[in-house]
């Protein structure tokens, strides 16, 4: 073996090793930024569903036809987004008894997701929050 041929071994075992040495750094990144963006995702699906519920919370005047058709809403929302499963959210709503015209509703949603690409020591699940505050817009009947 001369030693223009031996350098060439040389040199491709390093690329080698090299690219052994990088690869799961590159792939922690990558499945981090696909977990990053699952959060974002659901964050924001999570919010939408609060918002929409307390809306319809407080058009129906809060009590149990205002609470029904909040959970309604908020797990519609929920099922329109992407990968979010309507199941794994816990919706509460609460308005002072007697709930009252101008009385605020609160509409309460948590979500409990599991990664796409979960990192099994480090994420294997996640959970968003969000709450929405509206006025009641009649009396409860």
């Amino acid at each position: 073996m001369n030693q223009l041929t031996r350098g060439w071994f040389r040199t491709r075992g390093q690329a080698l090793v090299e690219t052994l040495l990088a690869l799961p750094i590159l792939l922690l990144l990558v499945l981090g930024l696909i977990g990053l963006g699952q959060i974002l995702l659901a964050n924001y699906t999570v919010t939408q569903a609060a918002r929409a519920a307390a809306h319809q919370a407080a058009i129906a005047g809060g009590g149990s036809a205002g609470e029904t058709v909040a959970r309604t809403t908020a797990q519609q929302v929920i099922a329109a987004g992407v990968g979010m499963e309507p199941e794994q959210a816990q919706i509460a709503v609460t308005c002072a008894a007697p709930c009252r015209r101008y009385a605020p509703i609160t509409v309460t949603v948590r979500y409990q997701g599991e990664f796409w690409a979960p990192l099994p020591p480090l994420f294997t699940a996640f959970e968003v929050r969000a709450e929405a505050v509206r006025a009641a817009e009649r009396d409860q009947h």
